[in-house]
């Protein structure tokens, strides 16, 4: 093999892999800086601490009269379950990876009056090997943000 071809390949691969994690590392700290975004790593921190106040307050005023508080304290209880039971206190890394236009569904418009909705895409991993991709949604409904979902 021609030497100076290899280290040309050799070369190309490793510039790649350095503007790939760049570009990773860039994309991640602009959604550092995204509302929603951080709206939603506080949502894991409601959860944690089975905050209801703070868990009804990030939703849409309606959604206490639709839903009722035994329902929603029911909600926040198995959240706060499962949330403890896979990262114990906190996870080691939240990681952001996208905030993407979502499809709102039809009866999010019609009973909420939701214009348009965003899902925040995250990466959640503790010490003890649990990880998992999940993703919180909020509807704008008027000029506001509401949450809408966090799947665990």
């Amino acid at each position: 093999m021609n030497k100076p071809w290899m280290a040309l390949a050799l070369f190309g691969t490793l510039a790649g892999t350095l503007i790939s994690t760049n570009l990773q590392a860039s994309t991640e700290q602009a959604f550092n800086n995204d509302p929603l975004a951080q709206r939603c790593i506080k949502m894991l921190d409601i959860y944690a601490a089975e905050d209801f106040d703070a868990y009804v307050a990030e939703f849409p005023e309606p959604w206490l009269g639709i839903f009722g508080e035994k329902t929603l304290r029911k909600q926040l209880a198995d959240r706060h379950g499962k949330y403890v039971k896979e990262y114990q206190a906190k996870p080691d890394a939240i990681k952001i990876k996208a905030v993407t236009p979502a499809k709102v569904a039809k009866i999010e418009q019609e009973k909420l009056g939701a214009l348009e909705a965003k899902e925040i895409d995250l990466y959640i991993a503790s010490d003890k090997g649990n990880s998992s991709a999940t993703a919180c949604k909020y509807l704008r409904i008027g000029d506001n943000w509401y949450f809408r979902s966090l799947r665990l």
